[in-house]
């Protein structure tokens, strides 16, 4: 058995996990059994160990994704999904293939997630027939699909599948051990996706279903976790609607009820006082409290949300603890 450590847990599941909420384990059969709970980084470091497999539903809460899956089944899977990754190499996307029990997967990284219908309105036309592509719902819907996380062992084969690039005419994997294939991966590009195919206002689109209940206050969310070498770096990278989003409703607007109840009367936000917006400045200023006439980035809201001081909210942020 290989002894993964939770650095390596954070690389694979910034990459590789969609829905941080929920998972699901791979049985001996091939299928999946939805396990119903947050996924953590030991669950990811067991999946790279061998002692379990995941599956991995690419859709959030908010019917977004942070990556695009095509798969190919066929004997010529590989074949067919190489030519793919020329045409979006053409159009300056980068991809990555991977090896599966019975063709392959090739994989679009985002710079942040993007609602699911723009991903399929993007990405769907460079599909060939006989390939499926993931997301495959328009909307969120329940939890949508599921793709099994890479570099684990497949129940039913008992193989460890590598990514692999052509090397002199043929496919090879791009390291020699698991070791080396985490290495590589930490090269990995992400893709912006053209301003046209999005909505106006949040990332998120309206049509979206919201959450039926309150998130968790601190859901593991390691997709989202940096290794920024600064608060202020780490704010930059971080898209406001995504992460506020995970503690506070927001409709189309960005609007919902401010969650910081000791500056309303009562306790409570009754008409929706809060509003999240895009920052002038990467990292700088995305959210106010009309009524409590507050404001800050989205380090300053996980302060008052969480009650910590600077120095350990930014540990265990680092840590991968809290998201």
């Amino acid at each position: 058995m290989v002894h993964a450590t939770l650095a390596q847990a954070r690389l694979v599941a910034d990459l590789f996990i969609g829905r941080s909420s929920d998972y699901a384990l791979q049985l001996s059969t091939g299928r999946y059994r939805r396990v119903g709970l947050p996924i953590s980084l030991e669950v990811v470091r067991e999946h790279l160990s061998g002692s379990c497999t995941l599956g991995t539903y690419l859709l959030d809460e908010h019917g977004a994704c942070c990556f695009a899956v095509f798969d190919a089944d066929q004997p010529d899977g590989l074949a067919v999904l190489a030519a793919v990754r020329r045409r979006l190499a053409a159009d300056g996307i980068p991809s990555y293939l991977e090896v599966s029990r019975r063709g392959g997967h090739l994989w679009v990284f985002f710079e942040a997630p993007v609602p699911a219908w723009a991903v399929r309105r993007w990405l769907l036309p460079y599909c060939p027939a006989g390939v499926e592509f993931y997301p495959k719902q328009d909307e969120a819907a329940a939890v949508g699909s599921l793709i099994r996380v890479p570099l684990g062992i497949h129940r039913r084969s008992g193989q460890r599948y590598p990514f692999v690039v052509w090397q002199q005419g043929q496919l090879v994997p791009v390291a020699a051990d698991l070791a080396g294939m985490l290495s590589a991966l930490k090269a990995v590009r992400r893709v912006a996706v053209s301003p046209a195919l999005l909505p106006a206002g949040p990332t998120y689109d309206e049509r979206a279903t919201p959450p039926t209940s309150q998130a968790p206050r601190f859901p593991a969310n390691p997709c989202r976790v940096p290794a920024s070498p600064t608060i202020a770096d780490w704010c930059a990278e971080q898209d406001p609607f995504a992460l506020i989003g995970r503690y506070v409703h927001l409709d189309s607007r960005g609007m919902g009820h401010c969650p910081f109840g000791e500056h309303h009367v009562g306790g409570r936000d009754t008409h929706a006082s809060f509003q999240v917006f895009r920052p002038k400045r990467p990292g700088g200023t995305c959210w106010r409290c009309y009524t409590g006439n507050i404001s800050g980035d989205v380090f300053n809201f996980l302060q008052l949300y969480s009650g910590m001081d600077a120095g350990k909210l930014w540990t265990r942020l680092r840590r991968g603890e809290v998201l």
